[in-house]
């Protein structure tokens, strides 16, 4: 259900000056260094970590730690946390550190760049990045996106949106029952009951974000009735529901046929497309075209992608 999201354009080169990379690498114990504060990632893959720490147990720590020094032989960690926590679990004493003078904020961006480069965030931990940006260091949508070259102003906007559902959904967001995707079509709807409804229904159903894009809006129509758009779409068994119910399914199974004649490529492109403007993207592949289908639920959503397309976002 969940989908690869993209990374951030700008990479730690462009934070971190030539003079800064050049400069010689120090050793410290290990144990002097304290984990960043502003850490975007709430969770850590173990295995993972596992993993890392048999690597440095037999080939050390190759490429340095990114810390500051707050106090003369105190460190704490800008970028590089997974290693420093695969190095102590491999038992080593001293790692390789690379130590930057960062205002806050240099510190959040870093982290944030570095979790997104090397180990993808969850969609609702960069909304909390991105939010900090905003709240701590009065940064606008388009100035965060700058700074973390990210291609436009909207995909910051709709990641930090998911900071609006409540704890049920984030909470499906965060261990991957749910894509971001799915989260904002749940944000379509405003009572929080309906919320969980419609969150319930995505996950025991295993629907498209398209799909789940279509429920939230009809239930938005019916003035926030998820079981009655729920009704609508997948009717009882019976008589003309069940002709209905036929003639939707037929209408599935064309569109399943048609996204299965696509190449990987293409469904990549699909995802990414759909991630970037927030709204459902339906690549067509014929004989000698490629149809690209964008479905807009709402007048904000098209001004938005007209704003993208038009270069001022």
């Amino acid at each position: 259900m969940t989908t690869k999201k993209r990374g951030l354009g700008a990479g730690l080169g462009a934070f971190l000056p030539d003079e800064i990379q050049q400069r010689a690498v120090r050793e410290v114990p290990v144990d002097r260094i304290r984990e960043n504060p502003r850490q975007p990632r709430m969770r850590f893959d173990e295995a993972a970590i596992d993993e890392l720490a048999a690597s440095i147990g037999e080939h050390g720590v190759i490429q340095p730690l990114i810390v500051t020094e707050p106090a003369p032989g105190e460190y704490e960690l800008i970028a590089g946390e997974r290693r420093w926590r695969a190095a102590q679990r491999a038992g080593l004493t001293r790692v390789p550190v690379i130590v930057r003078e960062s205002t806050p904020q240099q510190v959040l961006e870093l982290a944030l760049i570095e979790n997104v480069q090397r180990a993808d965030l969850n969609p609702l931990e960069e909304a909390q990045a991105f939010q900090a940006l905003k709240d701590e260091f009065g940064l606008s949508d388009e100035q965060i996106a700058r700074r973390l070259g990210i291609t436009s102003r909207v995909t910051v906007t709709n990641t930090r949106r998911l900071l609006q559902l409540p704890d049920e959904v984030k909470s499906a967001i965060l261990n991957n029952q749910i894509s971001a995707g799915h989260g904002r079509a749940i944000l379509k709807i405003d009572a929080p009951d309906q919320q969980a409804i419609a969150l319930r229904a995505i996950i025991e159903r295993d629907m498209s974000v398209r799909e789940a894009e279509r429920l939230c809006a009809l239930a938005a129509d019916l003035g926030g009735d998820v079981p009655g758009a729920l009704d609508t779409l997948y009717p009882a068994q019976s008589g003309a529901a069940d002709g209905a119910r036929r003639v939707s399914k037929r209408g599935r199974q064309r569109a399943q046929a048609d996204e299965a004649r696509l190449s990987p490529d293409d469904e990549a492109i699909q995802r990414e497309m759909a991630d970037l403007l927030g709204t459902p993207v339906r690549l067509t592949r014929a004989e000698r075209e490629l149809r690209v289908t964008i479905t807009f639920y709402d007048e904000e959503k098209l001004q938005e992608f007209f704003d993208l397309l038009n270069g001022t976002r």
